[in-house]
């Protein structure tokens, strides 16, 4: 199969285990990459936003100790990932997600799977270029707990049962397409950095099992009902502090939050 890693200059530590990982396991799959450029003004305008949200610097209250422990888990997954070697594949870059020189890319090279590994939120003029699928493996039990720092937000909730990894079709809406694997993550770990780091090596296993359903083919798609799904974003300053002051047991009930109905797709074998 050709499949295109659509991934960052600068790809995030889970990013390049799951591209390193396929590419050992599946050597026989044909591999390019798509990259969007890194720039100075967004380097600078992601500090900012780290700033605005979780204050100055010279503070050392416990706001920083998420930033701190994420730093943590990226290193102990690079230890697991080799550089990967891009002599050996075609590498293309573009300057934004969606833009037209990613779209000509993709129409030119005709990939089976499009792999979404942190380039960013595709829209339907790249996610519809996959003669199979595109694709995106998302941290959490999908649609149920939807978009960032979902391990974060489970065991802020008491919702544990969702921890987990989702490899699934990408469409319109965020974490909602078709589910091709999904697997709980079943840990007897307590602190967030070691049940991030064992979610992030399930991960790359359901991504390679995604990718083998989908180079088999012969499935279909089926509907598991309507289901609750809570979308969360990146955590305020005194979320991670709340969280770890209770030696990571719930903070709060998640019954009270607001939330909306998701319809539950699987492929069918």
């Amino acid at each position: 199969m050709n499949i295109c890693f659509y991934t960052a200059e600068q790809p995030s530590a889970t990013s390049l285990l799951n591209m390193h990982y396929l590419i050992e396991q599946r050597p026989q799959h044909n591999y390019t990459f798509l990259k969007i450029r890194s720039t100075p003004q967004v380097r600078s305008g992601f500090v900012e936003r780290l700033k605005k949200i979780y204050g100055e610097w010279r503070f050392d209250d416990g706001r920083f100790d998420f930033g701190r422990d994420v730093i943590a888990i990226d290193k102990r997954l690079k230890k697991n990932t080799p550089r990967i070697d891009h002599t050996k594949f075609r590498t293309a870059f573009a300057d934004t997600v969606n833009d037209t020189p990613s779209e000509q890319f993709l129409k030119e090279i005709k990939p089976d799977i499009i792999i979404q590994a942190g380039a960013g939120i595709l829209k339907e003029n790249i996610f519809s270029l996959a003669a199979k699928a595109t694709i995106n493996l998302h941290h959490g039990i999908a649609p149920e707990i939807r978009g960032i720092e979902s391990t974060l937000w489970c065991m802020y909730y008491g919702i544990k049962d969702k921890i987990g990894v989702t490899c699934h079709f990408i469409d319109a809406t965020l974490d909602t397409g078709i589910i091709i694997k999904q697997q709980a993550l079943n840990s007897k770990s307590t602190t967030l950095a070691d049940i991030q780091y064992e979610n992030s090596m399930l991960g790359r296993e359901v991504l390679l099992q995604g990718v083998d359903i989908l180079d088999k083919g012969n499935y279909g798609v089926h509907s598991g009902g309507q289901v609750a799904s809570y979308y969360f974003g990146l955590p305020g300053p005194t979320v991670y502090p709340e969280l770890k002051k209770r030696n990571f047991q719930a903070v709060k009930e998640i019954s009270g939050k607001p939330f909306k109905m998701k319809e539950k797709k699987y492929l069918q074998f």
